[in-house]
């Protein structure tokens, strides 16, 4: 293996130099070390996000693989999976591509970068003391003016007895208790959506016993969005279902092909409130299942 050496003098203006070109803007990532039993960082687990901090992509590095033994590259693989898959949405909603890289160091080097005017630097922050002074004293002037102007300028008898007649007044157009403006909306009786296979082979992965009326739930540890319209990447995000919710199914299924197996979506209204479509299952994970 040939050594590393960090070159020490760079020529900018030099034409025959490779051009080499960044993005524009950092890309947003989040990243975990791996350690084995000893506390030896063995791999590194980058996944870089979109701006609803989804997963657009994920890399698995292992340090110096060629040293671990093959059951310690399996347990890292499955933590990289369970992060992935327990704490992130794919950018599509439903999966992203996790891949495995071979990682070893070629070498170190120590560089200097005081930059006096950088683009990426702490956040200024300021003293929360000069807020609260600053805050209390209008507040006390405020008080001030308050009490002057009610001795100064005394409400008149006639003031007094038009503002009691305008209480009892709105007091008496209050409604009754017990009613509101708000209209409920009832639960439908029929599908609200009626079911669409798209001539598509039955899941694999989503439950059967999934129906209309059902109250279903997504598996513990598990998210999905839930959308307008059926389909990882069709109409908007409105919601989302998380580690256990629950929701009733008011339409569907619409069933989508997905990577490698028939994708059920489905029509529900979530503990809040919020109707729209939510998968049923991934080509690898079952979502949603019913409330025995």
């Amino acid at each position: 293996m040939s050594t590393y050496t960090p070159s020490q003098e760079f020529d900018y203006d030099d034409p025959s130099s490779p051009l080499i070109q960044g993005t524009d803007s950092p890309l947003d990532a989040h990243c975990y070390e791996l350690s084995d039993d000893t506390g030896e960082k063995v791999a590194l687990l980058t996944l870089f996000l979109d701006a609803q901090k989804r997963v657009r992509r994920a890399e698995l590095s292992y340090y110096h693989r060629s040293q671990l033994s093959e059951a310690l590259q399996a347990a890292v693989y499955r933590e990289a999976r369970h992060i992935i898959e327990t704490r992130y949405i794919g950018s599509d909603g439903i999966s992203s591509t996790l891949q495995v890289l071979d990682s070893t160091r070629l070498g170190e080097e120590r560089i200097s970068h005081n930059n006096p005017d950088p683009l990426y630097g702490p956040e200024r922050r300021y003293p929360l003391f000069s807020f609260v002074i600053g805050y209390t004293a209008v507040v006390i002037v405020l008080i001030i003016f308050g009490l002057i102007n009610s001795f100064a300028f005394p409400a008149s008898p006639a003031d007094s007895a038009s503002k009691d007649a305008s209480t009892g007044l709105a007091e008496q157009t209050q409604p009754a208790e017990g009613l509101s403006g708000t209209a409920i909306q009832e639960e439908p009786t029929v599908p609200l959506f009626p079911p669409n296979t798209n001539g598509l082979l039955p899941s694999k992965m989503a439950d059967n016993r999934l129906a209309f009326g059902m109250t279903v739930r997504i598996r513990p540890g598990l998210r999905s969005f839930v959308r307008s319209e059926p389909g990882p990447e069709a109409g908007e995000p409105v919601g989302f279902l998380e580690d256990g919710a629950t929701a009733k199914i008011l339409g569907g299924p619409v069933w989508m092909q997905g990577r490698e197996d028939t994708i059920v979506w489905w029509y529900v209204e979530t503990e809040n409130g919020v109707r729209g479509w939510t998968p049923a299952n991934t080509s690898d994970l079952t979502l949603l299942e019913p409330i025995e």
